[in-house]
C-alpha cells in the first residue's frame, strides 16, 4: 500500500495573492502571524530551523523528496487548480517538478474544484482562502476571485491536454496503467459522467489504460463513473460530529475524531479511508476557526497504524494522508520546532505496527454484514440523486431569474422541433417552459409511456420514433447509456438539459 500525502503548492509568490491579500502573501504570512487565542493554544507553529521555504527553489523540493523517502511517504498529491476558461493558479511547483526530472518525487493531482471567493460573497460552495487578511467590501464587486466552471467538451479537451504532459511523466502515480486523479468535490460537477467519459477515451488514445479517478468528499457515485471514493479527512468526519464552541472557535478532540473516522464503513463502491495529521486553521481564520485538540506524535502513530490496517483489509492500494505541508491549517508532516520529526517518525513506525490491528478490523467487518452495507448504499444513492437534481434545478431557477430561457439556447442552435427524453420532474418543467413558445415539442420518450399523462404523444424508447431536430434528455444519470439507446433508433442531435442550463448560466452556447 502506498501512503500519499496531500501537497499544498502555495509557498511561492503569485501576482493574484499580492493583489488579494497584500504584497508578498503566501501561506507563510498567515503562519507567522498566527496568535494564541486561549492559554493552551499551540500557536504559532514554526518550521524547524525557521525553514520558511520557497517552492520556486529546486533545493526545497529536493529536500522534501529526501524526507519523503527517509520516512516512507510514497508520493505527493498536488492540489491542482483549474478554473473557468482554463485559468490556473499555483501551478508552477508542479510544472517545475515536470522539468526537474532528477527529483525523485512520485506525484499525482487532486483537482481542488471550488470557486475562490471572499467570505461575504453569496457563493455557497467556495474556498475562503485567507479570512484574516480580507479587506472591507468597498469596491470588490461580487467577492468572486476565481470562478469554478466546467464548460463543455472543448473545455474538457483543453484541461485534459494540460494534464497529459504530467500523466506521461514516469513519476506520475498510476494504477494499472491509469494515471491516478482525485477530484476534491466530485459531487459539484454536474457534467462529471460525460467529462470523464471523454477523458478516458482521450487517455486510451494516448496509450494509457484510461484514468483512475477517485472522488473525495462524497459518499456515493451514482453516475458510476468514478473508480473509487475517498473519505477526505478531517472534513468528512467533522461533518458528522457535534461542534463544541469555546473561546470563539470551534473545537474538536483529536481522539474522538480518529475513533469516529475509523468506525466509518464504505458502501458497495470502493472506498479509500483517509487520515489526517492534526488540524488548526486559526492562522487563516483567527476567531471563527477550527482547532482539533489533544494530538501527539504517539497518538498519530497508533491511529495511523489502525488506518493502514483498515485500508489493507479493504484491499486499497493507497492511503491518502492530510497533509504534507498545510501549515495554514495545522496539517503538516514537515518538521517544526515543537515536535521535530516526530510525526514523520510516526509514519515510519505505523508501517511496522499496523499488523497488530488486522484481527481487530476483521472482527469489526464481520459485525457489519453485507446486507447492512447494501441497505446503507441504497440510502446513500437516493440522497446523492436528490442532491444532484436539487443543484441542477436551483441553477435552472437562477438562469430564469436572469431572464434567460431554454428556448433561447435552442433557437441559437437553430433547433425548432424537439423530442423530450424523460417525463419526470425535470421533463414536466421543461414542457411547461417551452409550451406555446417558438420551439415545437413533437413528442416525449419514456419507459413508462403507457402511464404518463401529458398533452403530447409519448413513445417508449424501443418504438419507431419520428425524426426531429434534436432530442433533449432531461434525465441526469446514466446519460451515456441513454444516448446509445436513442442513437440505435434515431439519427439526430442529442442535447442534455443539464448542459443547456449550465451553458446558459455560464453565458456560452456549446
Amino acid at each position: 500500500m502506498k501512503i500519499i500525502s496531500m501537497y499544498l503548492p502555495q509557498f511561492h509568490r503569485v501576482k493574484e495573492n499580492d493583489e488579494w491579500w497584500g504584497e508578498g502573501y503566501t501561506d507563510w504570512v498567515a503562519v507567522k502571524k498566527a496568535e494564541k487565542i486561549y492559554s493552551s493554544h499551540r500557536q504559532p507553529n514554526i518550521p524547524l530551523d525557521e525553514n520558511y521555504y520557497d517552492l520556486m527553489e529546486k533545493s526545497t523540493m529536493e529536500w522534501q523528496a529526501d524526507l519523503m523517502h527517509k520516512y516512507k511517504i510514497d508520493g505527493q498529491c498536488f492540489y491542482h487548480y483549474w478554473f473557468k476558461d482554463g485559468k490556473r493558479i499555483l501551478e508552477r511547483p508542479a510544472e517545475n517538478l515536470l522539468r526537474w526530472k532528477d527529483i525523485d518525487m512520485p506525484f499525482c493531482f487532486c483537482w481542488a474544484n471550488e470557486t475562490w471567493a471572499r467570505t461575504w460573497s453569496k457563493i455557497q460552495e467556495k474556498n475562503e482562502w485567507a479570512f484574516r487578511f480580507e479587506e472591507t467590501k468597498k469596491d470588490l464587486g461580487t467577492g468572486i476571485l476565481l470562478e469554478q466552471q466546467y464548460g463543455g467538451e472543448k473545455d474538457w479537451r483543453t484541461h485534459y491536454d494540460y494534464l497529459k504532459s504530467f500523466f506521461k511523466d514516469e513519476r506520475y502515480i498510476k494504477y494499472n496503467g491509469k494515471p491516478l486523479f482525485l477530484i476534491y468535490k466530485s459531487r459539484l460537477i454536474i457534467c462529471l459522467g460525460r467529462m470523464l467519459s471523454c477523458w478516458n477515451q482521450w487517455a486510451i488514445e494516448d496509450g494509457f489504460q484510461g484514468i483512475y479517478v477517485i472522488g473525495a468528499n462524497t459518499n456515493i457515485d451514482t453516475e458510476k463513473c468514478l473508480d473509487g471514493i475517498l473519505n477526505h479527512e478531517p472534513q468528512s468526519v467533522m461533518s458528522m460530529m457535534p461542534r463544541r464552541i469555546e473561546d470563539g472557535i470551534v473545537k474538536y478532540n483529536y481522539k474522538e475524531l480518529w475513533d469516529a473516522l475509523l468506525s466509518i464503513e464504505g458502501g458497495m463502491k470502493k472506498t479509500y479511508y483517509g487520515g489526517f495529521v492534526r488540524y488548526d486553521d486559526t492562522p487563516r481564520r483567527g476567531k471563527g476557526g477550527i482547532v482539533v485538540e489533544g494530538n501527539t506524535g504517539d497518538l498519530f502513530q497508533q491511529y495511523l497504524s489502525m488506518l493502514i490496517a483498515k485500508n489493507h483489509l479493504a484491499g486499497n492500494e493507497y492511503l491518502f494522508l492530510n497533509a504534507w505541508n498545510e501549515w495554514g491549517e495545522g496539517m503538516y508532516l514537515e518538521p517544526d520546532t515543537k515536535n521535530g520529526y516526530s510525526y514523520l517518525e510516526a509514519v515510519k513506525g505505523a508501517r511496522k505496527q499496523y499488523t497488530e490491528y488486522i484481527e481487530y478490523f476483521k472482527a469489526n467487518n464481520e459485525r457489519l454484514n453485507l446486507a447492512l452495507k447494501q441497505e446503507l448504499d441504497v440510502y446513500r444513492r437516493k440522497i446523492f440523486r436528490y442532491e444532484k437534481y436539487w443543484k441542477v434545478f436551483d441553477l435552472w431557477m437562477k438562469v430564469r431569474e436572469q431572464g434567460k430561457k431554454i428556448e433561447d439556447y435552442l433557437i441559437l442552435k437553430n433547433i425548432k422541433i424537439i423530442g423530450i427524453y424523460g417525463v419526470g420532474m425535470m421533463g414536466n418543467h421543461l414542457i411547461a417552459e417551452l409550451w406555446e413558445g417558438k420551439v415545437e415539442i413533437a413528442y416525449a420518450i419514456d419507459q413508462r409511456a403507457d402511464f404518463i399523462d401529458v398533452p403530447i404523444k409519448v413513445y417508449r424508447p424501443d418504438e419507431m420514433i419520428p425524426f426531429v431536430d434534436a432530442i433533449v434528455v432531461t434525465v441526469l444519470f446514466n446519460v451515456e447509456e441513454i444516448k446509445e439507446k436513442i442513437e440505435k433508433n434515431l439519427n439526430c442531435k442529442i442535447i442534455f438539459l443539464e448542459n443547456m442550463i449550465t451553458s446558459l448560466a455560464e453565458g456560452r452556447i456549446d
